[in-house]
């Protein structure tokens, strides 16, 4: 079924996906709007802020100046918007350094559209009864989830409304405005500073030290994320359960929105998961795509593509604090600080569809190559959640075919995005997937956070697409000069004899391909029977070489690997000068 788009919105959506507009307003209306006080857990705020939001400034940032006097213990804000396909998010930043726009050492913590009440003190969170009870619910004197405890530094803090997404009059809103209300309360009860937080120390010692195939996530939610996610204790329970049991996996990323905040709590729980790995991480989610950002240990600054403006709150003018900064800016943080990036369901959701903007921010990857620098990405998600967003699943593989063409040395991630954890306390919906659906397995020299993110710089990876039981691969190259590879290498020899071999095949009544795929297309296929088989190929061709294994009568995808690249004639040196980082 096709759309069909008034030409206004569309280009509308064209110029809101890009950053700053030609017509970005230079005020927002404040004042009295739709909205009366903000449901949930009762306030008195100190300070309320009205406004609207017009099209114009989806995609931006704005940033809501508000004054803590010294001797304060707790900032608490909750905050509501106007409902329709509207939507607003959350973030705080204490405050900033005289008149500098808030840069990353101000960051207080983020929740997107999940947290309508936030409250940040010297203490840390509210303990897991209280939260299981009401996830959402105000904890006086406790740090929310999802934002970081510390001290209240006097100044001028920051309350960041993401415009995420605003109806406009052409597709059925009224006025074509998304109407806000921010309520603040300060409080200097010194009962809300009397424990200061104190993390857990994280133990960053090996959990394996012995090189091996290695199955994992590398994209897990818990409750740092929305409020009522699984807990880190379900989580870790689920995922590092045997098989049959929970997920079975190695290791997982701990892949919270945006935030840092759970990182000094996974120290709390790694005793209790002897031989298992979790990856300290965090998901970079901007209005045009969404990547992680693994083992880079630092809060890295979400606001990219839209620009940057803070809100007088007397009169409502806009004042430009930084013009929409690119990923790629972003992304070399992350690679200096020892991280790996990762992009995430880059076509899930297309946005040129405008129900897709509201039902899913940013979802696919709408940045262009220049702003990415696909140099800097290491992994790209070709599966992502439940079956149902299998019908996705083709056009990323395409889409990671792409950057390999061009040159780019990029591993193939599966992964299960899940925010319930095994979806037994909370049931997950057709959009919800377990841990461990899609799982990667990763070639890595032993099972650390160093290790594995090695591996996946390597692109040793493959992708078991519904589930750690599902089958595995083995995929080597001997060159006939005498070099050597598996997924992910790039040979130095211009002719090789791949190996494929499949293991762990169910044995039902399904019919299964292993196809030898060169440069994104199918260059042979053979027959795969319960419990696997071993098959060489000829790769006398220069290309890309990867194996998939498919159920024949559905066409689906059940396994793939990285691919591994074979020269041209004469080309050694630059086979030698893609080799991974």
């Amino acid at each position: 079924m096709s759309l069909r788009i008034p030409l206004a919105l569309a280009l509308a959506l064209l110029f809101a996906a890009v950053g700053a507009r030609a017509d970005a307003p230079t005020s927002i209306p404040l004042g009295p709007n739709s909205l009366s006080a903000c449901g949930g857990d009762a306030i008195t705020p100190t300070q309320v802020i009205q406004g609207q939001f017009p099209f114009e400034l989806m995609g931006a940032y704005v940033m809501v100046p508000i004054e803590v006097p010294a001797g304060m213990t707790q900032v608490r804000v909750k905050y509501c918007w106007e409902g329709g396909g509207h939507t607003v998010d959350l973030g705080l930043w204490q405050a900033r350094e005289g008149a500098a726009p808030w840069g990353e050492a101000q960051f207080r913590g983020w929740g997107g559209s999940s947290h309508p009440d936030v409250s940040v003190t010297a203490q840390g969170f509210s303990d897991e009864a209280d939260y299981l009870a009401d996830p959402r619910g105000h904890v006086p004197g406790r740090t929310t989830r999802g934002f970081l405890p510390g001290p209240i530094p006097e100044g001028t803090w920051a309350i960041e409304l993401g415009v995420a997404a605003v109806v406009p009059v052409a597709d059925g809103d009224e006025d074509g405005l998304a109407d806000f209300r921010v309520e603040v309360a300060l409080s200097s009860d010194p009962a809300y500073a009397a424990e200061p937080y104190e993390p857990a120390p994280y133990d960053d010692f090996p959990a394996n030290t012995e090189p091996g195939w290695y199955a994992g996530d590398l994209h897990v939610h818990a409750e740092h994320s929305a409020l009522g996610d699984a807990t880190m204790a379900e989580t870790f329970e689920y995922a590092f359960a045997p098989l049959g049991e929970g997920a079975g996996l190695d290791f997982i990323t701990l892949t919270d929105y945006v935030t840092t905040s759970a990182w000094g709590e996974i120290g709390r729980h790694q005793s209790q998961h002897p031989g298992k790995l979790v990856i300290r991480s965090s998901e970079i989610i901007t209005y045009q795509g969404h990547a992680n950002a693994h083992g880079h240990l630092r809060y890295v600054d979400h606001r990219l593509g839209g620009p940057v403006y803070e809100l007088d709150p007397a009169d409502g003018d806009l004042a430009l604090l930084r013009a929409g900064r690119d990923p790629a800016q972003a992304f070399a943080d992350v690679q200096a600080a020892g991280g790996a990036v990762q992009l995430n369901h880059p076509t899930t959701y297309p946005s040129h569809i405008p129900i897709n903007r509201r039902r899913c921010r940013g979802c696919p990857w709408d940045f262009t190559a220049e702003q990415t620098e696909f140099a800097s990405v290491d992994a790209i998600e070709i599966h992502n959640g439940s079956p149902l967003a299998y019908g996705f699943t083709p056009s990323a593989i395409a889409f990671w075919d792409a950057q390999l063409a061009a040159g780019h040395a990029i591993a193939a991630v599966g992964v299960s995005d899940s925010h319930k954890g095994g979806c037994t306390r909370l049931s997950c919906d057709a959009t919800q997937s377990p841990i461990g659906q899609a799982t990667t397995v990763v070639y890595a020299e032993e099972l650390s956070e160093q290790g594995i993110l090695d591996g996946v710089r390597d692109g040793h990876t493959y992708v078991k697409l519904f589930g750690n039981d599902g089958p595995d691969l083995r995929f080597e190259a001997d060159g006939d000069q005498g070099g050597s590879g598996i997924m992910g290498d790039a040979l130095l020899d211009t002719a090789a004899t791949l190996t494929a071999t499949v293991l762990n095949v169910p044995q039902d009544e399904a019919l299964r391909e292993l196809r030898l795929v060169r440069d994104g297309e199918v260059a042979e296929s053979v027959a795969i029977l319960p419990p696997g088989d071993e098959i060489d190929f000829r790769a006398e061709t220069p290309g890309r070489y990867r194996i998939q294994l498919v159920e024949t009568e559905s066409n689906r995808i059940v396994a793939l690997t990285s691919a591994i690249t074979v020269p041209e004639p004469g080309g050694a040196l630059a086979a030698l000068g893609r080799e991974r980082r």
